[in-house]
């Protein structure tokens, strides 16, 4: 990549996040740790009924990353924001929705990846069959990167607020139920053996229509919330 160039700029974006992200593994680890305690407490909330822990490890998994999800979000453009980085990629030659790209790309790497990683566990953990765990994840690959993006367009409307944790989660939650119902429907319908394509595809065409107007959306907001 030539030095100064587009691609070698969103490069090193990436980089500078996962580097980053990476410094403070911790704060990573916690979305993982919350998904693993939460899917635990279900076996014993419910018993150990596993024909009733299938029927419903498919929302659990659904939810518990989407929450999971939910932790982070709040820490993705505001550290830049606070330190004056922001304004450096708005003041760059780069076109500014491009690199807000890298940045919500970074945060699912590190987020939303480890739990995708971990979901079969869970799915197992509550009996659901293996060729459910499939469509499962599936689902969520196709999902995660949708409440990413959905969840950054917030994110940068809410950018110039103090404490807009509570605020997000109010606004993002109701967006989140129809990526839910699709996902959960796939893996429902994966566990009666009947066709499960249906719901992924809408899915993915939500996710392609998303993938284009969220960065451009995230550069707007964000620029207003610098501006103001």
């Amino acid at each position: 990549m030539k030095p100064g160039s587009v691609s070698a700029a969103a490069a090193a974006v990436l980089r500078r996040d996962l580097v980053l992200a990476w410094r403070s593994r911790g704060d990573m680890a916690m979305p993982v740790l919350y998904a693993l305690i939460v899917a635990t407490l279900f076996p014993f909330a419910l018993g150990p009924d596993s024909a009733l822990l299938a029927r419903i490890a498919g929302g659990v998994v659904l939810v518990t990353v989407l929450l999971s999800m939910l932790l982070a979000l709040d820490a993705l453009f505001r550290p830049d924001l606070e330190d004056g980085s922001l304004e450096q990629l708005m003041l760059a030659p780069q076109p500014l929705a491009l690199m807000l790209s890298m940045k919500i790309l970074a945060h699912w790497l590190t987020t939303a990846l480890p739990l995708i990683v971990i979901a079969p566990l869970l799915a197992s953990m509550l009996h659901l069959p293996g060729h459910a765990i499939a469509v499962l994840v599936l689902a969520l690959v196709v999902a995660t990167p949708l409440l990413s993006l959905l969840g950054s367009v917030l994110v940068a409307l809410t950018a110039g607020t103090r404490r807009s944790g509570m605020l997000l989660a109010l606004m993002l939650l109701p967006l989140c139920v129809p990526v839910v119902i699709f996902a959960a429907g796939a893996v429902s319908a994966a566990q009666a053996n009947l066709p499960w394509v249906a719901p992924i595809a809408w899915l993915g065409a939500a996710l392609a229509l998303i993938l284009v107007l969220a960065p451009l959306a995230c550069a707007a907001a964000l620029r207003i919330a610098v501006d103001a």
